[in-house]
């Protein structure tokens, strides 16, 4: 039995849809008012393993021990929490208060579930901060923002529930993750409503020496991030980080060419300042995952527009 936090949201419903054509029964935990669920995709997932949906709140420690408790699950997913860098600098308390408390309750409930499960934490990239790219594991953290911050804490309690109670945890750090079912805030959505809508896009980036330069990313498609996730799952070490990310950045405005012309449409293109805590450039180092889980990223850049571009269209 699988248990799947977020397993409604855009990369637990890909998660949830490999396992199940895996042959796994998985438990996707989903938050009750969550605003983007894909259920109705799920339901619909071809293999022999089995879906059950629990909603619940991860911030009540007696809701999650109980869900725990029914199940017994063999390995636990937790890849929910409020993502998004600009909201998090506006509500700093939410982010930090939610994103560390259920982190906390799912690690909790775990340690005294008999037998433990093992934990494939989802943390971000953003905990890196300002370093130097390609980012490797070995790099000591420098959040910025609320929301780097409170994946960053998660990060260390997980380290101290594996060093003090010998729990399983496994942590990945995920670079932009992009594709099908993204969420809203996601730039591929956001451009790609602007496009087929005929407003402007926003290219950030930062102004140096009166030059502009986009900002580039090292986008991931989720496919590849799921194929990782579950390696880690199976081969990874406890209380160790990995990195998963192309390690190939690609800049904002070729996504926005690029996208203009796969949808047959352009429209005006505005550059805008990047936020201080936000890093012009991004990319990993996945020599670690690929060494140790033996994981390699396969869709390119250009293929995972493309295979976002036509599902877009196919929910227009």
């Amino acid at each position: 039995m699988m248990l799947v936090t977020g397993g409604l949201g855009f990369i637990g419903s890909h998660l949830v849809e490999r396992l199940i054509g895996l042959g796994e029964d998985v438990v996707a935990v989903s938050h009750p008012r969550l605003g983007e669920n894909y259920l109705e995709e799920l339901q619909g997932a071809k293999g022999e393993g089995r879906l059950m949906v629990m909603l619940l709140d991860l911030n009540d420690l007696g809701a999650v021990r109980t869900v725990f408790e029914r199940f017994r699950p063999e390995v636990v997913f937790h890849l929910a929490a409020l993502a998004s860098h600009r909201l998090s600098v506006e509500q700093p308390h939410l982010f930090l208060e939610n994103n560390v408390r259920t982190t906390l309750n799912v690690l909790e409930a775990a340690r005294v579930t008999e037998p433990s499960p093992r934990v494939v934490f989802a943390s971000s990239s953003s905990v890196y901060g300002d370093h130097q790219p390609p980012w490797r594991e070995d790099m000591p953290p420098r959040p910025k923002g609320p929301y780097a911050l409170s994946k960053w804490i998660g990060e260390e309690i997980c380290k101290e529930y594996f060093r003090t109670y010998g729990l399983e945890v496994v942590t990945l750090r995920y670079f932009n993750v992009v594709g099908e079912r993204c969420r809203s805030n996601i730039v591929f959505k956001v451009f790609a409503d602007r496009i087929s809508s005929g407003e402007p896009v926003e290219v950030n980036g930062r102004t140096v020496d009166g030059v502009f330069r986009p900002a580039e990313r090292d986008f991931t498609y989720v496919g590849d991030v799921v194929e990782g996730t579950i390696l880690a799952a199976e081969r990874g070490r406890a209380g160790e980080v990995y990195n998963l990310g192309r390690g190939q950045p690609e800049s904002v405005m070729r996504l926005a060419e690029l996208m203009m012309e796969l949808m047959g449409r352009r429209v005006e293109v505005r550059k805008r300042e990047l936020a201080p805590h936000e890093a012009l450039v991004s990319y990993s180092d996945s020599t670690k995952a690929q060494r140790e889980l033996g994981w390699r990223p396969r869709v390119s850049f250009e293929e995972t527009v493309r295979r976002y571009v036509t599902w877009y269209r196919s929910k227009r």
